[in-house]
């Protein structure tokens, strides 16, 4: 089996020894002529870990792309979904310690999706609600199975549209985008911005797809898994 790769959720400015990992522990339902559900082999088994346990893994360097900017003035646009806000917390709570500092912190739009605000709307009650208190994100969430309390919005990219004048309005003060979630995820937001773009721009969709490209050269990293 190929070794299971999962994103840091913390900062090396909270702590320099220490890392944390966001798991989301899966289980599907069971399939016909199948007793038993599906589960996930590598986030089951953390998932039954206990304090003391010891496990072999290996740390490697992220894509220099998807690190924060040099800058934290900088404005960010973070889009994920489920474990996929793991770096997405990592990048705010390094924000958060800046802004702690004294440094001048630009604000952060997260687009977050999930099933249901009571079942796994990660950190909520946590770290969001006191980086929310503190100015340094603002959270736009969309819930599959609550959509009434989401504004109407079923998946992450439905938020995306439905706050298209605020994306834009963070790209045009040069916002980096970042992206972390599952392929058909992914491949979703990228032709909802675009189509944020057409609309913001009346492009013909040729165009904005070329204007698009051009905005995010640089911009634009993403953290993508199958």
């Amino acid at each position: 089996m190929r070794a299971r790769q999962y994103s840091i959720s913390s900062s090396p400015l909270c702590d320099p020894t220490r890392a944390s990992l966001t798991i989301r522990v899966f289980e599907a339902p069971t399939s016909p002529g199948r007793k038993d559900p599906l589960l996930g082999v590598a986030s089951t088994y953390l998932g039954g870990l206990h304090p003391g346990d010891r496990v072999q893994l290996a740390v490697r360097p992220c894509k220099t792309a998807f690190r924060l900017p040099a800058d934290p003035a900088v404005p960010l646009v973070l889009v994920c979904a489920g474990a996929g806000l793991a770096p997405m917390r990592g990048f705010l709570q390094e924000r958060a310690l800046q802004k702690e500092g004294g440094r001048d912190v630009g604000k952060s739009l997260l687009f977050f999706g999930c099933r249901h605000p009571e079942e796994d709307y990660l950190y909520r009650d946590e770290d969001l609600k006191k980086w929310v208190e503190l100015g340094i994100v603002d959270v736009r969430v969309a819930f599959s199975r609550a959509q009434d309390q989401s504004l109407g919005c079923k998946h992450v990219q439905d938020r995306l549209w439905h706050d298209r004048t605020d994306v834009m309005d963070a790209c045009d003060k040069g916002a980096k985008l970042y992206l972390c979630g599952s392929a058909k995820m992914a491949a979703g937001v990228k032709d909802k911005l675009v189509l944020v773009v057409q609309d913001a721009m009346q492009f013909e969709h040729a165009a904005a797809v070329e204007q698009f490209n051009t905005m995010m050269t640089g911009r634009f990293a993403t953290d993508v898994f199958e």
